[in-house]
């Protein structure tokens, strides 16, 4: 891998506030646990973990207007949420960013935030890891925690992914169109 975690670390630190960074690196240190738990890449995981949120802290017209610019879909919801963008605008940016970031790892980031069909292992890995790193404390989040010792990577991920779609409604948020089309390629595939 061309860019090593350290040198990662560092361009992510001149990006984010303190609290991102710690927040970043929570979730790389939770990827790489789960990257070794279920057979996927740790250096690789550990990598998505620390970029996954590259791009955070860019203001909301910020994200709309690049998101556009670099030719990313921009749907009603975004522009609602224009949050959501910031995984898919990352995906697209940091190969220019950071040279030598593998495009697995790129395609993890940009499906962080409403995920993508189909979802690797390693977009999986990320997912999860950024919903369920120790800072996170809502209601839930120790059974998801929970479910890493027994359940399959798909099933945390189904598990993970539904507990998501539950905040979304019980906060009474728009919901993306791709979370609509990742839910229903889940269950699809989930064969219940």
């Amino acid at each position: 891998m061309a860019v090593s975690y350290d040198l990662a670390r560092a361009a992510v630190a001149e990006r984010l506030s303190a609290s991102a960074l710690a927040h970043s690196e929570r979730v790389a240190q939770t990827a790489g646990e789960l990257a070794e738990r279920f057979g996927v890449d740790v250096e690789r995981a550990r990598l998505a973990g620390l970029l996954h949120d590259w791009h955070r802290e860019l203001g909301a017209a910020e994200l709309v207007a690049r998101a556009r610019e670099a030719g990313i879909p921009v749907t009603g919801v975004d522009e609602d949420v224009p949050y959501l963008l910031h995984g898919p605008l990352a995906r697209v940016d940091l190969p220019q960013a950071l040279p030598g970031v593998p495009d697995d790892v790129c395609e993890a980031i940009g499906a962080h935030t409403y995920g993508t069909v189909p979802m690797s292992p390693l977009a999986m890995v990320v997912y999860i890891a950024d919903v369920i790193e120790p800072g996170r404390s809502y209601s839930g989040v120790e059974r998801l925690r929970e479910r890493v010792a027994d359940a399959s990577l798909e099933e945390l991920f189904l598990d993970t992914y539904a507990a998501s779609l539950k905040h979304i409604v019980k906060r009474r948020r728009p919901m993306h169109p791709e979370t609509l089309r990742v839910w229903n390629a889940i269950v699809a595939s989930d064969g219940r």
